[in-house]
């Protein structure tokens, strides 16, 4: 199935936020979004990064995580998307980092990492 596909309801004006749509902490199990709030940035969902630390990071771009809350200050330095500032994002349950939270004029989206979702 492609990734259009996926994202249509069964029936017109229905959504797709369902359990079955859920990804949630790996380390929790607490909701963090759902596949119908992906989205593209720079052209692709996903992303491969390294960090400043040499860590490389797989993530997944996404309009909203609800299941999200932030940590330390917003930053411009070293962004992955050019323009755009970031800030991490952690599980609101858990505390565990699950990605961050990027902002521009009053847009934003998250860059999810996979591997901290399921």
């Amino acid at each position: 199935m492609s990734f259009e596909e996926e994202r249509k309801p069964e029936r017109q004006g229905a959504t797709t936020t369902g359990e079955d749509d859920a990804l949630r902490c790996v380390r929790c199990d607490h909701r963090i979004t759902d596949r119908s709030y992906r989205c593209e940035q720079g052209g692709a969902h996903e992303h491969v990064f390294v960090n400043t630390a040499g860590y490389t990071y797989t993530i997944g771009c996404f309009v909203a995580a609800p299941g999200c809350g932030y940590r330390g200050a917003s930053e411009e330095a070293f962004t992955w998307f050019p323009g755009w500032s970031w800030q991490v994002a952690v599980c609101a349950s858990c505390t565990s980092h699950v990605g961050w939270i990027y902002r521009l004029a009053g847009s934003q989206f998250h860059g999810l990492i996979l591997a901290a979702l399921r």
